[in-house]
């Protein structure tokens, strides 16, 4: 019985690894009072954008900034040390994502379409 659930749980995880790939995608909602140095920071590091949206704390009723943040698992490590090293305080919810589009949209990219736009 032992060896029949220890091959049906390497079975699953076969299974989930050919559909899903091996660089597997997480998502981070970082609440902090310190934004921009965070996404400066997570910008420099890992060179891509994040969202930020401003929200207030519920029990506190201080404002604060949700900065939500794409990146690998093998960057999940890195991610929470910087951003610990930064705001001691942060909360951080990570969580998996299956699918990413991207437009990789940069800020000359941007200014472009903008002037283009009538």
């Amino acid at each position: 019985p032992l060896y029949s659930i220890i091959a049906y749980v390497v079975a699953l995880k076969a299974v989930d690894f050919l559909v899903d790939g091996l660089d597997r995608s997480k998502c981070a909602m970082i609440v902090t009072a310190k934004p921009d140095d965070i996404c400066a920071a997570l910008s420099e590091t890992f060179e891509c954008g994040m969202t930020r949206v401003e929200a207030v704390g519920g029990y506190s009723g201080l404002p604060k900034t949700i900065v939500y943040f794409v990146v690998n698992r093998f960057q999940v490590i890195k991610m929470k040390e910087l951003i610990h090293e930064i705001d001691p305080t942060a909360f951080i919810a990570i969580n998996d994502i299956a699918d990413v589009f991207s437009s990789n949209i940069t800020v000359e990219k941007l200014d472009t379409l903008e002037r283009e736009t009538p």
